[in-house]
């Protein structure tokens, strides 16, 4: 069987092996007809429809770049038109204008896209834009229901400070809380989105960044803040620093005064005023003072806790030397005024630091008040004069607190304000942004989530923390008057700041600083007495000194011997202490190491109706080196509570001008400089 079909399968492979030879004999056989065959010419196309066919080749596939081209430059520019409104309305948010950020957001929604008609349906199949636009337009509902909870958050605030009892204030943060969630998660959609069109080069992200930073710093501070605020099972107490800017310490004016604000389950049970005096009197710890101080007192003392340029510092210093005192520490203290007894000794959790201003600023919102005893009317213009007035008179007949005055003023306030109207809300806020932008109000808090918000929304008054190779130049000025009694009030300060960048990649700075004492125009003695400043430079770490004048020496002795008397050291001051060293070739300096910085330190002497002027010169290297494109930047910082005119110059290395302004040099001039000021200056071959 197999023989068989093997067989009859090879006679069929046969045949089929014949049928192929024919067909091939038969195809050699028409192509060579062919050949011998005549052919007709091809008919051109015309000339004018040849050209058209390729007219339209062209069209079709130049049109369909210019679309794709076209409908990516729309759509980026629709792209940037919507984080730049992001932007503007995060900003009117920062500033607590609530009405004009929701106005912003309200850009942002679908009305305003193409979302319909032919352009827009085309548009939104382009590489994303149509997700990335719903997505702003989803964005935008976020932030107008945040914009109206914090609209609506304010009068809890209000009523909050003012004392009045309202349980909203922790129900709003928490609607608050879950919108920024929401935020949170429609930002991380935008996210990625974005990138389509930051790949291209074209959109700057900044507003879109910021946002989702300060989403979630918010959320970090909320999660903290909410349940401190709202803790029923004890009294959190915040430590509010009055300073007097008409004795200036580094940290800003002396505290001479203070309230310890008592907060218990979302409210704020009691506001106690106090005399710096109270608690200083029942201060026992024997600490050893910083130098310039020990001309005035033997032992460190709570009143002058703010001895640290750096607002965290000074305020962690005040807290614990307040701590320390018998009048918190002791549950059994006694005391000549009232003060609430506790089972437990008082902590502080938070320190406020105001100054004048901002109580100035709310006589401004309120109106003149005036209080009964003694009978004295306040205005926005005579606060700070008006209260030394009543003190100092307060003192000199041993009147039983004369710090009552602060008392009544405080209770009149927050009365008004309790009532204000939402112009007057609005107002208030506006001030607020003022206050926290130049240190008239500085925030500290010793849970480190609300203190990292506290700092990243500037209202922290902590030295700037300069990066690893920083590349450009710090600037601060610390004034401390010591023994001036309150002369800084008719004290007239300008400070020259002249640096030039020497093609060396060598920062060469001059600055100088004219004071003017002009307490004769005043009738009280406290203002005229002699201004004896102890004055500090915070310049970058390893700068040289390379001139000095209009200084003075000031010899410090000791008042008491501090190793036999068993005296304590506070480390930070022991540091201070222990980096500070002569100035070789110029002896009225002295400099040390402070919070990364190098600090020049010489004392001056204003006498009533004239003037002095002290001058240095320094130096540092540049960690670039001048090229063109090469970025340098200035950071200046002003004392809290300090006042006068800043006069700043930055000079470019020869054969090079800024890219900012086209010129070779930089300027600014100011009177109200706020209190951190930064400049970027890039530097261009001219």
């Amino acid at each position: 069987m197999i023989t068989m079909k093997w067989g009859m399968q090879s006679r069929h492979d046969d045949e089929e092996i014949r049928m192929n030879e024919l067909t091939h004999v038969a195809r050699a056989e028409k192509r060579n007809q062919l050949k011998n065959y005549p052919q007709k010419p091809r008919t051109a196309l015309p000339r004018g429809i040849k050209a058209a066919l390729i007219g339209l080749a062209v069209f079709f596939v130049g049109g369909s770049i210019f679309s794709v081209f076209f409908l990516r430059h729309k759509a980026t520019e629709l792209i940037n038109t919507q984080a730049t409104t992001l932007h503007a309305g995060i900003a009117d948010l920062q500033n607590f204008d609530t009405t004009g950020a929701e106005q912003q957001f309200s850009l942002l929604g679908g009305a305003n896209l193409p979302a319909s008609g032919l352009f827009g349906k085309v548009l939104s199949l382009f590489q994303g834009a149509g997700g990335t636009l719903k997505s702003f337009g989803d964005l935008s509902g976020q932030l107008s229901a945040l914009a109206q909870k914090i609209a609506n958050v304010q009068p809890d605030v209000f009523a909050f400070v003012s004392g009045v009892q309202n349980n909203n204030l922790v129900t709003d943060l928490n609607g608050i809380k879950d919108t920024l969630a929401a935020l949170d998660a429609d930002s991380s959609q935008l996210s990625g989105e974005l990138s389509l069109f930051n790949n291209a080069g074209s959109f700057d992200g900044g507003g879109y960044l910021t946002l989702r930073t300060q989403v979630k710093d918010a959320e970090s501070f909320l999660n903290a803040f909410i349940p401190w605020l709202s803790d029923a099972s004890s009294t959190h107490h915040v430590l509010v620093l009055l300073e007097n800017p008409s004795e200036m310490r580094p940290g800003g004016g002396f505290i001479g005064s203070y309230a310890d604000v008592a907060i218990k389950g979302g409210a704020v049970q009691s506001v106690s005023v106090h005399d710096i005096a109270d608690v200083d009197a029942a201060f026992k710890p024997n600490i050893v003072p910083p130098m310039p101080l020990q001309l005035e007192n033997a032992r460190w003392r709570p009143a002058d806790g703010n001895w640290f340029f750096d607002f965290p510092t000074s305020a962690s210093e005040t807290i614990g030397l307040f701590e320390q005192s018998d009048l918190y520490a002791s549950a059994t203290a006694s005391s000549s005024v009232s003060v609430a007894t506790s089972s437990t000794p008082t902590t502080f959790d938070a320190a406020i630091a105001i100054s004048p201003q901002v109580v100035s600023d709310l006589l401004s919102i309120t109106g003149p008040i005036t209080i009964a005893h003694p009978s004295t009317t306040f205005t926005a213009d005579n606060l700070t004069v008006q209260i030394q007035k009543i003190v100092q008179a307060g003192q000199a007949t041993a009147a039983t607190y004369p710090k009552d005055v602060l008392r009544s003023l405080s209770q009149a306030i927050f009365q008004r304000l309790a009532s204000s109207t939402p112009d007057e809300q609005q107002q208030l806020l506006n001030d607020a942004a003022q206050w926290v932008s130049d240190r008239d109000a500085m925030v500290y808090f010793k849970n480190s989530d609300i203190e990292s918000f506290v700092q990243a929304f500037g209202a922290g008054g902590e030295m700037d923390q300069l990066p690893h190779n920083f590349n450009g130049d710090y600037f601060a000025l610390a004034n401390a008057d010591i023994n001036s009694d309150k002369s800084e009030l008719y004290m007239a300060q300008t400070v020259s700041y002249d640096a030039t960048i020497g093609s060396d990649g060598t920062l060469a700075d001059h600055v100088i600083i004219d004071r003017t004492h002009n307490g004769k125009q005043s009738p009280s003695w406290w203002y005229q007495t002699t201004n004896t400043d102890y004055m500090q430079l915070f310049v970058p770490d390893g700068s040289s000194l390379d001139n000095e004048s209009g200084g003075m020496v000031r010899n410090v002795s000791a008042p008491v011997n501090y190793t036999q008397q068993g005296y304590s050291t506070d480390p930070l001051l022991l540091a201070i202490v222990s980096s500070t060293r002569q100035t070789f070739g110029y002896p009225n300096v002295a400099s040390h190491e402070e919070d990364g910085r190098e600090a020049f330190a010489v004392w001056s002497r204003t006498y009533a109706g004239k003037s002095t002027e002290v001058a240095f010169d320094y130096s540092h290297e540049l960690s670039t080196p001048p090229a063109s494109g090469v970025q340098y930047q200035f950071v200046f910082e002003r004392q809290s509570g300090a006042t006068g005119d800043e006069k700043i110059e930055v000079d470019a290395p020869l054969g090079y001008e800024f890219a900012e302004n086209g010129l070779a040099s930089f300027t600014y001039e100011s009177t109200s400089t706020p209190g951190r000021l930064v400049f970027n200056l890039t530097l261009q071959k001219i």
